[in-house]
């Protein structure tokens, strides 16, 4: 019986610490820099030293990232059918953003996102793999395990997230 029973415990293990790691990424994040790796082992700016974005993880299994190259230039119309093919080049290369499901695999400290819909509609159907580890601070750094084709990378970017407070009930 109590083999049996020791048998069952260790079988809810796994379940109980992907919940808990699942409730760990749930809430709020904002961008706070994207690094490309090169083949040296050496490291730069994607964009620029302050990339705009958010990403949200939901309980239910949610998610969205938005994410903005800061010095994109303003488009310079008020009407977005009156940009340039050249202004509409830049702000899409400045910019990415996607949304869907997403899972956690504890074992390999990886999330998959999931996408179901994305600026890139080649993106959608995909799932887009990210290693993961948790920094002080309360921040999280993403590595980008598979690229936007679905293919995986090794000298894939790494992106750090730093925790968005949960606001205070009827804060304006």
């Amino acid at each position: 019986m109590i083999r049996l029973l020791s048998l069952l415990l260790l079988a809810c293990i796994p379940a109980s610490v992907e919940a808990q790691d699942v409730t760990a990424f749930v809430g709020d994040w904002r961008l706070v820099s994207v690094l490309q790796p090169d083949s040296a082992g050496n490291t730069r700016p994607f964009w620029g030293p302050k990339p705009l974005g958010m990403i949200r993880y939901s309980a239910n299994g949610v998610m969205a990232a938005q994410l903005y190259d800061e010095r994109r230039p303003a488009l310079g119309v008020g009407n977005w059918g009156d940009v340039s093919p050249e202004a509409a080049r830049t702000t899409l290369v400045g910019l990415a953003s996607y949304y869907g499901t997403f899972t956690v695999d504890t074992v390999q400290h990886t999330i998959a996102h999931r996408v179901e819909g994305a600026m890139a509609p080649e993106w959608i159907g995909r799932t887009l793999v990210r290693g993961y580890r948790f920094l002080p601070g309360d921040r999280v750094e993403l590595r980008v395990v598979t690229g936007a084709d679905g293919k995986p990378t090794t000298n894939g970017q790494v992106l750090v997230w730093e925790r968005v407070p949960a606001a205070r009930r009827g804060a304006p």
